[in-house]
């Protein structure tokens, strides 16, 4: 890539270098495309291998896969396998872009979108960029007039969406009090199952008793996300990944019934769009604190962020069980019911 000039950095890199911050824009950008403005094509992997390290390239738009990226700050993913885009080190020019397991406010993974539709990397300098047919899709240090920094998220319908906000996103989960339906109507209805006596839980996204809130892959490592899985009796192995110390009215920790030192985590910090995940508990910790009201799970800090089923979020194929949709943090928006979770008693 060539600079014919001593690089001046836009203006917005002033936004860019400061830290993350709480956003306010009324729309929320799940389940669109990305589309370059040097050659036209979308960003994408190719083929469906998705996994740590896998490139990030441009495709025909037809073809692309879809992402959620939001105005502001925060993390970008790849809605097919919630993994998130990373930039290497995310310091220096030429680097290519991969998926990798996401990790919220990880320097690399933390872009912000900007007003002139720039994806540029927060606290840094470096800009996703769209290279020759040799450098391909990689990070560049955003500057004045390179018309190669420019993306555009888009839907459906090819329709460039405004970064600052305005548009149709799809998700129809803004600043307006909205009524939407179930997050799970293309997920097909399976089994349910009574929790067991002893008080704990299952915790199921608005109308689908037959989903749960599940920590992945059977694991209980502490950063492992807890996403939607299709519930498991109670005498089976899997239950044990989704049955929570958890009640309406209850305000605290959220403690898994078989891993009692385990608990549900959050990342406020970072924004809208943050994964959650299972941690060692700390009752200091603020973003383990939840108070469930019986149909929100409302991170108790002081703040405003609730527990968010990811709108177009799809399957993703893992052992021992499958997630079937993506959870998140966003702000909490009444009428918003990929933010009602119930339980049965």
């Amino acid at each position: 890539m060539q600079l014919s000039s001593l690089v001046a950095l836009l203006p917005f890199l002033a936004i860019a270098s400061a830290s993350p911050v709480d956003r306010s824009f009324g729309k929320r950008y799940n389940g669109v495309r990305i589309k370059s403005n040097r050659n036209g094509q979308c960003l994408s992997v190719p083929g469906d291998a998705f996994g740590d390290g896998v490139r990030v390239q441009t495709v025909d738009c037809a073809q692309a896969q879809k992402w959620n990226i939001n105005p502001g700050s925060g993390s970008v993913i790849h809605v097919a396998s919630g993994l998130a885009l990373d930039a290497g080190t995310g310091r220096d020019n030429n680097e290519i872009v991969k998926l990798w397991t996401s990790y919220p406010t990880l320097f690399q993974q933390t872009w912000y979108l900007t007003g002139d539709n720039r994806i540029a990397i927060t606290g840094g300098d470096q800009c996703l960029d769209q290279g020759s047919e040799w450098e391909g899709t990689q990070t560049w240090q955003c500057t004045t007039g390179n018309t190669n920094q420019i993306w555009y998220p888009i839907d459906d319908n090819g329709n460039s969406l405004d970064p600052n906000g305005g548009g149709n996103n799809g998700g129809d989960n803004g600043g307006d009090s909205v009524s939407t339906p179930s997050p799970s109507p293309d997920v097909p209805v399976k089994d349910v199952y009574p929790d067991p006596t002893d008080g704990s839980h299952r915790l199921h996204p608005n109308g689908r008793d037959d989903l749960c809130v599940t920590v992945d892959s059977a694991k209980i490592d502490s950063g492992t996300q807890v996403n939607i899985a299709y519930c498991a009796p109670n005498d089976s192995d899997t239950s044990k990944y989704q049955l929570f110390w958890v009640t309406g009215g209850q305000k605290g920790e959220i403690k898994l019934r078989e891993f009692p030192d385990k608990c549900l985590n959050s990342n406020v910090a970072g924004g809208n769009g943050q994964a959650v995940w299972i941690d060692d508990c700390n009752k200091a910790s603020e973003t383990q604190r939840w108070d469930y009201t019986g149909d929100k799970l409302r991170v108790d800090n002081g703040g405003n962020t609730c527990l968010d089923v990811v709108e177009g979020s799809g399957k993703t194929a893992q052992s021992p069980y499958d997630i079937e949709k993506r959870l998140q943090t966003w702000e909490c928006f009444e009428g918003n019911t990929n933010q009602i979770f119930t339980i049965k008693y």
